[in-house]
């Protein structure tokens, strides 16, 4: 049978989502998990990677298994193996072509700065602090240059495969929630590095270092050598998967 689970985590310990070689991994203690519930490896399918540091409301999962377990005892047993920076908060059965990367439609990513002079400390690994007031009306004017689909160069890590850097932007929005300015991003997939390096250029617009229409310029120029800093891992959340 297929089970489909949505997670959280804390990434901060994390190497990111996928296993390798070296690092601690989400991908790794789930399978650990299930190996210790089910005596069996299994493979597991993630909606998305998520990078070292960050963090996830909603990621999905899915794995088959040919065990007897309900989802709902399942989940008790997956939480009383994880470690208490991770959590799965649902599981189902799922249809056997149901895929968590592959069958997803939608991601949603959200980023979070705090603009204020003093340091978080509730906050800290949670947010990216920018001690200078942000403007929020020109980032949100930068950000509309993001959505349709587009090439993706400038804003990607350079070892993702040239041929495959067109994604399609839903939506991109910038509010402000009180000490906080939240980056809120929609997209059909997401490449490596793509989201904090639009954080990190929406934040050279928030600071007036940069035009508003720059974050358009950068993106049609296809080129990430003129790409600003990107911006720290802890500010960025995986929120949800919409299949």
């Amino acid at each position: 049978m297929n089970i489909k689970i949505v997670l959280e985590y804390d990434g901060t310990s994390f190497a990111g989502w996928q296993q390798q070689a070296h690092g601690r991994t989400v991908e790794a203690e789930l399978k650990r998990a299930l190996r210790e519930i089910t005596s069996k490896d299994h493979v597991v399918y993630g909606a998305g990677r998520t990078d070292a540091g960050a963090h996830a409301k909603g990621q999905v999962a899915n794995f088959h298994t040919d065990g007897r377990i309900s989802p709902h005892r399942l989940m008790a047993a997956l939480n009383a193996k994880l470690p208490e920076d991770v959590a799965v908060l649902f599981a189902e059965h799922v249809a056997d072509d149901f895929h968590a990367r592959y069958s997803a439609r939608w991601r949603r990513y959200r980023y979070r700065y705090l603009d204020r002079p003093a340091r978080p400390a509730l906050d800290r690994g949670r947010c990216w602090h920018v001690r200078e007031t942000l403007d929020v009306e020109a980032m949100s004017m930068g950000a509309g240059a993001l959505v349709g689909k587009h090439d993706w160069t400038s804003y990607c890590s350079a070892a993702e495969p040239p041929a495959g850097r067109v994604r399609e932007m839903r939506s991109a929005r910038v509010s402000r929630r009180g000490d906080f300015v939240e980056l809120e991003l929609v997209a059909e997939g997401f490449l490596r590095g793509m989201v904090r390096s639009i954080a990190g250029a929406l934040a050279e617009v928030g600071r007036g270092v940069r035009p508003p229409e720059w974050v358009g310029e950068l993106l049609r120029a296809r080129d990430r050598r003129q790409a600003p800093r990107t911006a720290p891992a802890g500010g960025l959340t995986l929120m949800e998967v919409i299949y």
